[in-house]
């Protein structure tokens, strides 16, 4: 069968039969995968369906190396439309549901995908930039009908149950994800079947020990790369139920899964964990917030650096840990983790057995242990390149592996510690400053929810640590000056004073990626619009 593990250990073939190995014997195939928000998909069920789905897209044409992109819902079919695109050697191209017109317009014309999906909810926006839209020739939709569109699921119920996988080399290419644009505009991010053996074995069943046991809970969606491997591809290849929902990722609904379905793992991003609590402090207490995580054996964290002080109470709430980890698009999924039982403050964690790393100067040579300098790791699931960008595609992934952009350093013990951004650091007075070590001072105090830093000039023209904060309360402008200058002085009592920002202001929300990431080009433009 194609898609197996070889004799040596390593990937063999189509990764959709490696997948579904073990989920199609006979004790596991009438045993939930997906639990929904109203009713269960089999691992039988959902195979059956992932060759529909490979059958009806090449009912339309779509041969194999061509790009299909799918903007859609969690639930079944999107499962079944990743899955049987790499079945029949189409690629797949998640997107978020979340994006803009000009997004769709630039990721249907950059990819030359002859394909797209989407849920009902999206075919107005994709109708704006349908006519400027060069390649595709297939316009679907799930969920309903549309003008112009043509619906998935009838094409797909009338389709056979059973398809023959198409066999090809582990490292063609399967998917893949488009980058969330923390730092700019989207790039295709390109990788094979090969990654997700690896991301599977390495971080799914290896580090995070994922098996047939386990009720795993991954808020965010199947279109993130944290979220295709924490939803659909780990679990599936252990075994394991995942809790799944088309609906938006909100604290009252994630807190209505884990209460009714208890899970035993969870993968989630900080400001999803700060709403939780503050949810549950609100609403319903800490008993019953227990009761609902009494089996997870921990919580990850990813997508930005866990404040220490959110760590606590989480773990101080629940009674679980909560561990940071970190990961990449770029990477395919997480690679640094916390350990359980040792979480270390202000860490990312330590390297995941099978990747190596090494901390490089400007001039790419190693820095010494303790200093700072930008993250170049390798591992089996590095991306093959960035789509159409052979310049960026050079300076990221030209050594092999990938140049990450993560300022990191690391004590003795191996432990890696973020940071920022390399475009994110800020020299001030000839020193580096570290915008996550000002954020990290500024959520110490309990007025701040959340906290961002960049550089921006003062009156002077010289770059300066400038803080943008959400607040766990509304204050009134009038008494703004006042909480500012409070704040100022909470972070000085912390750091040096060139590391305390010469000017806090707030917001009602900070800019962010689909992901949660904080989009700090938007803050330093906001800087440069409203001046010193």
């Amino acid at each position: 069968m194609a898609g197996r593990r070889d004799p040596r250990g390593g990937p063999q073939g189509n990764c959709v039969d490696y997948l579904f190995e073990h989920a199609l014997e006979p004790q596991n195939r009438n045993r939930v995968y997906l639990r929904l928000d109203d009713g269960a998909v089999t691992f039988e069920e959902q195979h059956r369906r992932v060759c529909q789905a490979g059958h009806y897209l090449k009912s339309i044409g779509l041969k194999p190396g061509e790009r299909m992109l799918m903007s859609v819902m969690d639930g079944k079919d999107f499962v079944a439309l990743f899955l049987g695109a790499l079945k029949i050697g189409v690629v797949a191209v998640p997107l978020s549901t979340f994006q803009k017109a000009k997004d769709y317009r630039h990721n249907l014309n950059d990819s030359g995908a002859a394909a797209i999906f989407v849920d009902r909810s999206l075919a107005g926006t994709i109708a704006e930039i349908r006519p400027e839209v060069k390649a595709c020739r297939h316009w679907g939709v799930l969920g309903g009908s549309a003008p112009g569109f043509v619906p998935f699921e009838p094409g797909a119920d009338a389709q056979p149950e059973t398809l023959e996988t198409r066999p090809c080399s582990a490292d063609e290419v399967a998917f893949w994800l488009y980058s969330s644009g923390s730092t700019g505009a989207p790039k295709g991010v390109v990788h094979t079947h090969a990654h997700i053996y690896w991301a599977t074995e390495l971080t799914g069943i290896g580090a995070l020990g994922i098996n047939k046991d386990d009720v795993v809970s991954c808020p965010p969606k199947m279109f993130f790369a944290l979220g295709l491997g924490g939803e659909v591809y780990m679990p599936l290849r252990a075994c394991a139920e995942t809790l799944v929902s088309p609906t938006a990722i909100t604290p009252p609904r994630v807190w209505a899964q884990w209460i009714k379905n208890r899970p035993t793992v969870t993968m989630v991003v900080p400001t999803l964990c700060s709403g939780m609590l503050q949810l549950a402090e609100k609403e319903f207490g800490q008993a019953v917030a227990r009761q609902a995580c009494g089996r997870l054996r921990f919580a990850f964290s990813s997508g930005e650096v866990l404040p220490p002080t959110l760590m606590h109470r989480w773990h101080d709430y629940t009674g679980v840990e909560c561990l940071n980890g970190f990961g990449t698009t770029e990477m395919t999924h997480m690679f640094i983790f916390n350990r359980p039982g040792h979480p270390v403050e202000h860490s990312c964690g330590r390297i995941v057995e099978g990747y190596r790393y090494e901390i490089l100067d400007p001039q790419g040579n190693r820095v010494p242990v303790g200093e700072v300098g930008n993250l170049h790791v390798y591992g089996p699931t590095s991306a093959v390149e960035y789509w159409n960008n052979p310049e960026k595609t050079a300076i990221v992934m030209g050594k092999g592996g990938v140049l990450t952009g993560d300022m990191v350093y690391e004590d003795k013990e191996g432990n890696l510690f973020m940071a920022g951004r390399s475009d994110d650091m800020l020299r001030v007075g000839a020193i580096w400053v570290s915008p996550a070590e000002v954020e990290g001072a500024l959520v110490t105090h309990p007025a701040v929810l959340e906290a961002a830093v960049i550089g921006a000039p003062d009156e002077g023209g010289l770059t300066k640590p400038r803080a943008y904060v959400t607040l766990r309360d509304p204050v009134d402008p009038a008494h703004w000056p006042a909480l500012e200058a409070e704040l100022k002085k909470h972070v000085h009592g912390q750091l040096p004073a060139f590391k305390t920002p010469h000017r806090i202001e707030a917001m009602e929300e900070l800019p962010k990626t689909a992901t949660g990431k904080i989009q700090r080009f938007r803050l330093r433009a906001l800087a440069l619009e409203t001046g010193a």
